[in-house]
């Protein structure tokens, strides 16, 4: 789950057990106010990440293989991702509640 409090993800298993969290606070690599989270068909856990506008992209390794968007209102930018979805031909759906629109991702 995200916390947005703490900006950070918190995982748990299947009884709903706390195993571990990770990220931290900040602009570089870091979240400031992670929200919606998603699996992408490879099994990446997909993180929008509202304040700093991207969407981090994770193995569950919990380690970052990718990143996308940046601040703005053109395509394949953000003001305030709030979630993300898999479609089931494999895009990617990114709602942005500050653009008052979702964007569909390849």
């Amino acid at each position: 789950m995200s916390d947005s409090e703490e900006n950070c993800i918190k995982v748990f298993d299947t009884a709903g057990k706390f195993i571990y969290k990770f990220g931290t606070k900040g602009e570089r690599g870091e979240f400031s106010i992670p929200r919606c989270l998603s699996v992408n068909k490879a099994g990446h856990l997909m993180v929008s990440d509202l304040r700093n506008p991207r969407v981090k992209v994770f193995k569950r390794s919990r380690k970052l293989v990718a990143k996308f968007g940046t601040k703005g209102s053109d395509i394949g930018k953000f003001d305030r991702p709030m979630s993300t979805a898999v479609l089931s031909d494999g895009k990617i759906a990114v709602t942005d509640c500050g653009n008052n629109r979702i964007q569909i991702f390849a």
